[in-house]
């Protein structure tokens, strides 16, 4: 039974390995969106994953965060890539990033807006609740990331995985 989990573990990294870079690619910007929405329902279910290890249980249901309207924003802009990078890495579509970028665009300026809210003092024109506004702070490791940071920098390693694959497929056609 081990060799056989062995043997199917060989099998699919030599499978990913065999991959062309295009379909490498592909499955980079669905791994990296897949990891942005499971990171943003961790959050919105159980609260920080730090804290929560701080007290030896990860998965502590009811004490999540509820997202402001920015955040609610950046999931309409981030959820839709899962499901359009899997499709296109499945179909090997040499143009997925066409579809990708008019979200990914956006999403990152939305969260550039949300991080400088958080970390300034300036308002937010955005009707956020008292009890839930757009500048709280959930979530500040090492004073500077910040939950839009981390949507951010998921954005932004999309964006430039589709700026390769752009080019990547200039070079195959």
């Amino acid at each position: 039974m081990i060799q056989s989990k062995q043997h199917l573990t060989i099998q699919f990294i030599l499978n990913i390995m065999s991959l062309s870079k295009s379909d490498k690619i592909r499955l980079l910007i669905f791994i990296q969106a897949l990891i942005a929405m499971l990171g943003s329902l961790y959050y919105s279910n159980f609260g920080d994953p730090i804290e929560n290890l701080q007290v030896g249980a990860f998965w502590i249901y009811g004490f999540g965060f509820d997202p402001c309207l920015l955040c609610i924003w950046a999931r309409i802009l981030m959820y839709p890539i899962v499901p359009i990078s899997l499709i296109g890495f499945l179909k090997k579509a040499k143009d997925v990033h066409h579809y990708i970028l008019p979200l990914a665009i956006p999403g990152l300026i939305l969260e550039i807006y949300h991080y400088t809210l958080q970390k300034s003092s300036f308002e937010s024109p955005f009707e956020c609740t008292g009890a839930n506004p757009c500048a709280a702070l959930s979530v500040d490791y090492f004073g500077f990331i910040t939950i839009p940071f981390l949507c951010g920098t998921a954005f932004i390693i999309i964006l430039i995985l589709c700026y390769f694959l752009k080019k990547q497929s200039k070079y195959s056609t």
